[in-house]
């Protein structure tokens, strides 16, 4: 009988110790990252792998470490309203999210499963050039000038 009671009390024990350690890892927190955009001029649109991203400034979550391909467009109208005039700014340009010190393997699986929230926070700021304003004939020029730079295509047999 004695045995038995034992028996039962050890169950409950290593019950309640599975649960607590389940518990604990199930409150775990997580890492939570994302980047924020600044420009100048402010109110650019914003395309990040080729997906808009909003106007800035803008903060955007982000699940991977890495290279990105940043694009930047924005539009002023100047000028009065019998003269109205447009300007363009446009940038092309690439930007490395570094790995934190705490995301490389195998320190990632205790960040991950740490009972508080880790942030990773980024903010990348860019200076967004004015797009020149062309002449008609300047851009035919530029037009002519490509199309000699291409090649003639392959010829196919019949």
């Amino acid at each position: 009988m004695f045995f038995r009671a034992f028996e039962r009390l050890n169950k409950i024990k290593t019950t309640a110790g599975f649960l607590a350690c389940a518990s604990i890892l199930g409150a775990g927190g997580c890492v939570e990252r994302s980047i924020t955009i600044v420009t100048d001029p402010p109110g650019s649109v914003v395309y990040l792998n080729d997906v808009e991203q909003g106007s800035t400034p803008c903060t955007v979550p982000f699940e991977w470490y890495g290279d990105y391909d940043v694009r930047i467009r924005a539009q002023k109208e100047v000028g009065t309203p019998d003269n109205p005039k447009t300007i363009y700014y446009y940038l092309h340009t690439n930007r490395t999210a570094h790995t934190p010190w705490f995301q490389v393997i195998p320190i990632d699986f205790f960040a991950d499963i740490a009972p508080w929230e880790i942030r990773d926070d980024k903010t990348w700021a860019f200076v967004v050039p004015e797009v020149p304003d062309q002449s008609s004939e300047e851009l035919i020029q530029n037009a002519r000038s490509l199309k000699g730079q291409l090649q003639a295509p392959p010829q196919t047999q019949p």
